[in-house]
């Protein structure tokens, strides 16, 4: 006899991504699956959509400013001036990109503050309504390049309306839900259904957006003027400092189970720095060693709190910019001050450990 109470349970198990093991769970009677309480359920989460859409459209539009203020009465707003400086910068270079692409964002401008949390996050809702952590500019150590790449990130999601869009796919995971409490009627089981929906609205965005987002945060970076490789070398720092603190390492952007790997969105970053380079410049993630024209480069030796595998990234970007401008005739290098650089692109500074001079011999003669 085909168990319809049965299925449910196992649909919105899959549906959660969730094992259900019968064993562990006494055994009930069969009952008859009632059509009265599986139709009324329908007709509940039918009304449920309709106000959920209603909601976000309000929340999307002419509440989205109250929306925004609710944010920062529950978050807290930190007023560090330089901290403040660097988000204003950014925003301002990178919606001012996305406006020539997408003039409706004059029409909707970005709301957007530094919440008071120390642990490194940042994220955007409905409404152009985005807020950075206090934690992520620590972290970062203002590197803007990197903190660029971030709020980048966010904005591709505004852009795109994933949180709306995962909002209302939610539906079919209400329908499951309702309908099985409906078979289940007993105050535990409804309990539980609510929990299990709710855990699933939370993980919000999915793999997929995850990817689009970061594959639009590059493009988006790279036509403000922010370091090729600051994809790269922000998830290598993720990377590197996961062990240190990996209490702080919370919220959506490093949730494991639903986005892809750090090291995946790493290495999609540095592929993207290599074709950009029209293929003459690439990073070993293991080493850091940079390679041109497949000849060895430079491993750059560790500094300023970052991995030498960071400064790689950095090193590379700026490499990358040069070959995608010239890459027939890149200009000789030079060393100016501590600082080399190819024509007028700094290409690193020197580190304490390192020679300038050989430096610069090396980079001349692979270019």
């Amino acid at each position: 006899m085909f168990n319809k109470k049965k299925w449910l349970s196992m649909s919105i198990a899959l549906s959660l991504g969730l094992t259900i093991s019968y064993s562990a769970v006494p055994p009930q009677p069969v009952q008859a699956f009632n059509w009265g309480r599986a139709i009324g359920a329908t007709a509940v989460t039918i009304a449920q959509q309709q106000q959920l859409e209603k909601q976000l459209n309000y929340l999307d539009t002419d509440g989205r400013h109250q929306y925004f203020n609710q944010m920062k009465t529950e978050l807290g707003e930190n007023q560090n001036y330089q901290y403040n400086a660097i988000l204003d910068d950014i925003m301002n270079r990178l919606t001012y990109v996305i406006s020539l692409d997408d003039p409706s964002i004059k029409d909707k401008p970005y709301n957007y503050f530094i919440n008071n949390d120390e642990t490194y996050n940042a994220f955007c809702t409905v409404g152009h309504n985005l807020t950075v952590n206090t934690g992520m500019f620590k972290l970062l150590n203002n590197n803007q390049d990197e903190l660029a790449i971030v709020v980048a990130h966010e904005l591709a999601h505004g852009q795109e309306e994933h949180v709306q869009s995962s909002a209302k796919k939610s539906f079919s995971i209400n329908l499951l839900a309702n309908l099985y409490a409906s078979q289940n009627p007993d105050i535990l089981s409804v309990i539980g259904t609510n929990v299990l929906a709710n855990n699933m609205k939370a993980k919000g965005i999915t793999k997929k957006q995850e990817q689009s987002a970061d594959d639009i945060a590059f493009d988006y970076t790279v036509k403000a003027g922010y370091n090729i490789g600051a994809g790269a070398a922000t998830w290598q720092r993720f990377i590197d400092k996961m062990g240190e603190s990996k209490k702080n390492f919370v919220g959506e952007l490093f949730s494991p189970s639903d986005h892809p790997s750090h090291q995946s969105r790493r290495d999609n970053y540095s592929e993207k720095l290599t074709e950009y380079s029209n293929n003459k410049v690439k990073v070993d993630a293991k080493t850091g060693m940079i390679t041109i024209n497949r000849h060895d480069f430079i491993i750059p030796v560790e500094a300023n709190d970052m991995s030498c595998q960071e400064r790689a990234y950095l090193i590379a970007g700026n490499l990358a910019a040069v070959y995608h401008n010239h890459p027939k005739n890149p200009p000789k290098a030079y060393l100016n001050g501590n600082t080399i650089y190819m024509g007028n692109q700094a290409i690193m500074v020197v580190e304490y450990g390192e020679n300038g001079n050989d430096i610069v011999n090396k980079l001349n003669s692979i270019r």
